[in-house]
């Protein structure tokens, strides 16, 4: 089976000649802490009450809530809020550092960055994605069943 193994660097990933999942193979990343997954066009971070409430522990809020600044309301979800340039409202940029200031509760649509599935339905759509995030395409390669165990967390309630 084909993967990790047939990385290039220009090119990316390509597909298994088997055809299976075109991923089988494994895929590398390791988080370059660029904070491009963090920031840019607007967009959503969906949050359930059990992430709200960790995150604002975190924060040290006694009232197990977000306040405006930093949650909104979309439809019947909740989201974080970004910066006016983009930022998530937690990405931290500092001194040339950049940090996630709520990293130990962040939400689980953070934490399985880049093994959506929007990003694996092909390897166009994950080389599309590695253009923006520098630790697509390097460092450890995740299984199949990592990828899979992530590609279907589903956040706590």
């Amino acid at each position: 089976m084909e993967g990790c193994k047939t990385r290039t660097e220009e090119t990316g990933y390509r597909a298994p000649a088997d055809r299976s999942k075109w991923y089988a193979g494994g895929l590398a990343f390791e988080c370059q802490r660029s904070g491009h997954c963090c920031s840019g066009e607007p967009g959503f971070v969906w949050v359930t009450k059990a992430e709200i409430k960790a995150i604002a522990k975190i924060l040290g809020r006694p009232d197990d809530w977000l306040g405006k600044e930093h949650l909104r309301r979309a439809g019947f979800r909740y989201s974080l809020t970004e910066k006016p340039n983009g930022d998530c409202v937690f990405l931290v940029r500092q001194g040339g550092k950049i940090s996630c200031r709520i990293h130990e509760a962040k939400p689980t649509q953070c934490q399985t960055w880049p093994f959506w599935s929007s990003n694996l339905k092909s390897p166009e759509h994950w080389n599309e994605a590695a253009r923006q995030c520098p630790g697509m395409n390097v460092g450890r390669c995740r299984s199949f069943a990592e990828i899979e165990a992530l590609r279907k967390r589903k956040p706590p309630s």
